[in-house]
């Protein structure tokens, strides 16, 4: 289980790929808890191995059910 803590509010909101409700992490936050680079998470998201969204500002939100799995 994998606890993250800090003062950005989480956007909690569906992933359709995992059917359900996931606290997406911001790239920052998702190279901290998979000690991975920025450039190999992208690859992930390009090779449609990682769930993600963009927001309307286009900022990436990262599923991190999905980036743990492939980190494991």
């Amino acid at each position: 289980m994998v606890v993250i803590r800090g003062s950005r509010k989480r956007n909690r909101i569906f992933c359709a790929e995992c059917s359900g409700a996931a606290a997406l992490l911001t790239v920052e936050e998702a190279v901290k808890i998979s000690a991975i680079s920025s450039r190999a998470i992208f690859r992930l998201i390009e090779e449609g191995e990682v769930h993600f969204t963009e927001t309307a500002d286009g900022l990436t939100l990262i599923c991190p059910t999905t980036l743990l799995a492939k980190v494991e």
